[in-house]
């Protein structure tokens, strides 16, 4: 039985045409070849997996190669003296060297030892060293003379991943070269034509889904491919197959999740996170998926940046319709509550309660993107938010009647803010007892109002609402519609400095409790003093003004909405602090003891005294 020679091996190109993803690369390269313009150094740069060393090596063979420039092609011909040695590892021109291993200045030194003598058969030597970041500092400075000035026949072609740790001295020294990470479907290509040539039958999803995973390396996907195929017993790659071998939570998951969540049904989105939970799969990897798919719903809002969505048609044909029923607000939403679990995934001490939380809260957001939106007005019929309407229309319960008086007086209950009493405004059957209501025309409209939240660090869900009683939704009130009403007119009410204190003391109350530092509680506790509307307050440095701009918006915020004034301003600056000078030397302590009483000068100069130091 023959030897097994893994895919990354065996398809490795070995022209210039066959590297996948680089052609702004190989097109330099080969222009430089036909040009006669070769450098005297080239520092390939990039992750792995992407094609640096093959290149090298396919630039070493090539400008070796005997029959150059005998065609149009700048391909090697595979057949001359320096090529069939190439392929055979037997070429004398061609080192390779592994700086991972060979790293210290004994090394490069026998390098340079080498580099003085000429090719024996060719026209170039060439040196391919491998992470070249691994070379010691020592080492580096060895070989700055070398390569800046190296003979007419010897060529450098240095690789890494790591471009950041290699010396400047040496960067400016070599041409650079950065390899882009592959894009998947140029991945996904590729191995449908490995696989066509192996005589394996693949699902094209399958193929897609290694190409996803890979991450731009295509070395990985190759791994990966292997795997799977060693895997299926009938030579056949399936989609199925292939999630369950790398451990890849489906695309179905998140789909069926974000349905519940649009849904409000947070008892079934916390069993279906059980059983992913249940097939092994970890929290963190869950909420960062989740919070990937709402990235790719909010792409598909707009045509112009579907093309950013690289995953397969019939997938994308689901997020479209799925995009399509999500609004862009529960979107917007989501993603910053998604982001927050991440962020604090790590520090928490039960993970999964975390992430039950942030379902509760991403379950939640459908009420409360409807409660922030709604208003009511008794007297206008002819209006609708259509969105909200929309919505309004899905959620109708079929066993209540929508212009049943209970309903109707349910939602006139609802407590709100108004620029006039709206005790004038009372649902009541008309006289054929049918129900109808019928409204009062000359009062205003009713809007309920929602709080703006105190502070960044306090900008949750479960605090954009704060009402008695969830409102009703209903789809078709007879004469009573949503409609956008506008803004009555606030009055600025007055305050004393004793209300202001309270309010700004709560502020800082609110603040701890939520981690705020120290530093803040500093700036919270010092005096205030009130002229008019203006606050004014005292700082010490600058780095107390920078914390206080962070703290400004929501300090105002707050303070402007407890104490009903819009007017409120707050005003710093720093104050001088007196510079003590400090008594150190036996000089120092003099002079401040004949401050105090000159009579010791006089002693001084009359005796010939001097200070001991």
């Amino acid at each position: 039985m023959d030897n097994f020679v893994v895919s990354a091996r065996k398809y490795r190109p070995a022209t210039f045409d066959t590297v996948v993803g680089q052609a702004h690369i190989t097109t330099t390269l080969k222009n430089a070849i036909l040009t006669n313009h070769l450098a005297q150094a080239f520092l390939f740069c990039g992750p792995r997996g992407v094609g640096k060393t093959t290149c090298a090596r396919i630039l070493a063979k090539t400008i070796n190669c005997q029959n150059l420039g005998k065609s149009d092609a700048v391909e090697p011909c595979d057949h001359c003296e320096s090529c069939v040695s190439f392929n055979q590892n037997a070429s004398f021109n061609i080192h390779e060297l592994d700086a991972a291993s060979n790293n210290s200045v004994e090394d490069i030194r026998n390098l340079i030892d080498q580099v003085r003598y000429p090719p024996q058969s060719g026209k170039y030597k060439i040196y391919i060293i491998d992470e070249v970041h691994m070379l010691s500092q020592a080492a580096f400075n060895a070989f700055l003379k070398t390569l800046e000035e190296p003979p007419s026949y010897a060529i450098f072609i240095l690789a890494t991943t790591e471009k950041h740790k290699i010396l400047p001295t040496i960067l400016s020294r070599c041409q650079l070269f950065d390899f882009n990470r592959i894009q998947p479907r140029d991945i996904s290509e590729h191995l449908a034509s490995i696989a066509r040539k192996e005589g394996y039958e693949t699902e094209y999803e399958a193929l897609e889904l290694i190409a996803q995973k890979a991450d731009g390396g295509l070395r990985d996907a190759l791994s990966m491919f292997d795997l799977n195929i060693t895997f299926s017993e009938d030579r056949v790659l399936r989609y199925k197959e292939v999630l369950e071998n790398l451990h890849i939570l489906d695309y179905d998951y998140y789909f069926r999740l974000t349905d519940l969540l649009l849904a409000a049904n947070l008892p079934k989105s916390l069993l279906l996170f059980d059983e992913i939970l249940r097939k092994g799969f970890d929290g963190h990897q869950f909420i960062v998926g989740l919070s990937e798919h709402f990235r790719n719903l909010l792409v598909c809002k707009d045509a112009a940046t579907i093309q950013l969505l690289q995953v397969t048609e019939s997938i994308q044909q689901k997020y479209l319709q799925q995009a399509a029923e999500a609004p862009l607000s529960f979107l917007l939403s989501a993603l910053s509550v998604g982001a927050q679990c991440d962020l604090n995934y790590k520090a928490a001490k039960n993970q999964r309660l975390h992430v039950e939380v942030g379902l509760m809260k991403l379950a939640n957001l459908p009420n409360v993107l409807d409660l922030s939106i709604v208003t009511v007005s008794p007297g206008d019929s002819g209006h609708k938010i259509p969105h909200e309407t929309d919505r309004a229309e899905k959620k109708k319960d079929s066993s209540a009647e929508p212009s049943s008086p209970a309903v109707i007086q349910e939602l006139a209950a609802i407590p709100s803010h108004t620029s006039e009493p709206t005790n004038g405004y009372h649902p009541r059957p008309n006289g054929n007892g049918n129900g109808t209501v019928k409204p009062l025309p000359e009062r205003g409209p009713a809007v309920v109002e929602i709080p703006k939240p105190v502070s960044s660090k306090l900008r949750t869900t479960a605090n954009l609402v704060s009402v008695e009683r969830p409102v009703p939704v209903i789809a078709e009130v007879a004469e009573t519609v949503l409609v956008q009403a506008p803004e009555s007119p606030k009055v600025d009410r007055p305050f004393i400095f004793e209300q202001l204190k309270a309010a700004w003391q709560t502020f800082a109350r609110l603040r701890d409790q939520q981690g705020g530092s120290q530093t803040e509680q500093v700036i919270l506790n010092r005096d205030i003093r009130l002229e008019e509307t203006t606050i004014h307050i005292a700082l010490d440095n600058s780095l107390q003004v920078d914390l206080l701009t962070d703290l400004r918006q929501d300090l105002l915020t707050y303070l402007r909405r407890e104490l009903q004034n819009s007017q409120i301003q707050l005003v710093e600056k720093i104050e001088m602090q007196e510079i003590r000078k400090m008594i150190y030397t036996p000089q120092d302590k003099f002079n401040y003891l004949a401050e105090k009483n000159p009579a010791l000068l006089e002693l001084k100069r009359t005796l010939g005294l001097d200070v001991d130091y």
